[in-house]
């Protein structure tokens, strides 16, 4: 027996119909949510988007007359548009079904039990995303980079690539942006404290929005949706929230009742809530920790692995100047390992920037460094020797001899290296 309304009320019809229109939209736009959150149970993601697939190449080709069809499915970027005509279609659908739910069920007073349950809902879909995106800074994993991504000048670098590396750069900062994305989280779940959590929540969702539009981070639909959630969620509060924050006004505290009168049933839902929510939290950590290991095993699966800067660079005995805009000389390299292909990969790097990616295999017995391309139609074959941090390079490409030195960079760069200091008696930038 529930017990969460404790006088009926009449809404407005713009308000009943608003309602329906979001309950119908959310439902639609985060199905199978909350079953695909559930710990150690299967996961539906991949029957919903097999699904959705058919539908929405078929409104792409037929209805939108799309130039190409829609193949990319939902990867890294959750700003496809196989993405957009999913929400053009929630869209649609929400918009016939509050049509047809307005007119079929036009006597009805409020919605006060059904708009409980739909809070609960958005409540538990918000809080639990941002507990993943919080523990996945936390660990850190959301924003872990190889050290030698940091050779990439501000001009070759994207603005998501910007934003990753200055995220990645201070595990202290993304510690802090992370605890209070799974404290925000963690908040939302509970009644008591659902008001807090969700001011904590709106706060971080707002940044998080902004960044994603300003730095073109492709997840654009998925961080509005949760702000839109948070807000939503917030509502019920709303003229409290004024009261003491904007008219300074005396507000009227909430009466929080028990949803199930059985004292046996509210056991049971409370130990299972309990069980839930340390399933999540254990397998976002379990998770986290494994994603973090298998970095570092890839990090170094690649003896090479790192960022050189090329000191000398000699072809036929003809020594190359380090000039601007020479598109034959190497300016730097970046050697790691591709968790996909199980190979080395360099990344060469010439004077006029531009950067091309060979293929490297390395016999480190030997003291052999092969670097191709990828139909290998060209290569080069180096002997190497090593005096600390210098690696001495010999070897041919085609008809010519090529020597070359190179300097592995890494924690000596001032990036890496200035550290944090109290005291200071010049700004130190670079």
């Amino acid at each position: 027996m529930m017990n969460t309304i404790s006088t009926p009320s009449s809404w407005s019809i713009g308000k009943r119909i608003v309602f329906r229109f979001c309950f119908l939209y959310f439902a639609l736009y985060f199905f199978p949510a909350p079953l695909n959150f559930l710990p150690f149970v299967v996961q539906f993601d991949a029957i919903v988007s097999a699904v959705w697939t058919p539908a929405i190449v078929w409104v792409g080709k037929t209805v939108l007359k799309l130039e190409e069809e829609i193949t990319v499915l939902p990867n890294g970027s959750g700003d496809t548009t196989w993405n957009y005509v999913q929400v053009l279609i929630v869209l649609t659908i929400s918009t016939v079904g509050t049509i047809l739910w307005t007119i079929l069920d036009r006597k009805r007073h409020n919605y006060d039990r059904l708009f409980y349950w739909m809070i609960v809902g958005l409540r538990y879909c918000t809080g639990i995303v941002l507990i993943n995106y919080g523990f996945a800074k936390i660990i850190p994993i959301q924003f872990l980079l190889p050290l030698d991504s940091y050779g990439i000048t501000y001009a070759e670098s994207s603005a998501m690539g910007l934003l990753w590396r200055f995220m990645s750069y201070s595990s202290a900062y993304n510690f802090f942006t992370g605890g209070f994305e799974a404290l925000g989280g963690l908040l939302l779940l509970f009644r008591r404290t659902k008001l807090l959590g969700g001011l904590i929540s709106l706060t971080l969702l707002s940044n998080i929005v902004m960044l994603n539009f300003t730095y073109d981070v492709p997840v654009k639909l998925w961080s509005i949706h949760l702000f839109i959630m948070t807000v939503i969620v917030l509502l019920p509060d709303a003229s409290r929230i004024l009261n003491f924050l904007v008219y300074n006004r005396p507000t009227d505290s909430v009466l929080i009742t028990p949803v199930f009168k059985n004292k046996t049933i509210a056991l049971i839902v409370g130990v299972c809530k309990a069980i839930f929510i340390v399933g999540i939290i254990g397998i976002d950590i379990s998770a986290g920790l494994s994603a973090s290991r298998m970095f570092e095993e890839t990090a170094g699966a690649s003896p090479f692995a790192g960022n050189y800067e090329i000191q000398e660079h000699i072809v036929n005995h003809d020594t190359l100047p380090p000039l601007l805009n020479d598109p034959r000389r190497w300016h730097m390299i970046n050697v790691k390992w591709n968790e996909f292909s199980k190979s080395e990969k360099a990344g060469v790097q010439y004077m006029d920037m531009a950067t091309v990616l060979w293929d490297i295999r390395s016999d480190t017995l030997r003291h052999r460094i092969n670097i191709f391309a990828g139909d290998s139609s060209t290569g080069y074959k180096f002997k190497y020797k090593t005096i600390g941090d210098v690696y001495y390079l010999k070897g041919t490409l085609l008809n010519d001899s090529i020597h070359m030195s190179m300097k592995r960079v890494g924690k000596d760069i001032p990036l890496m290296s200035r550290g944090f200091h109290w005291i200071n008696e010049t700004p130190y930038y670079k």
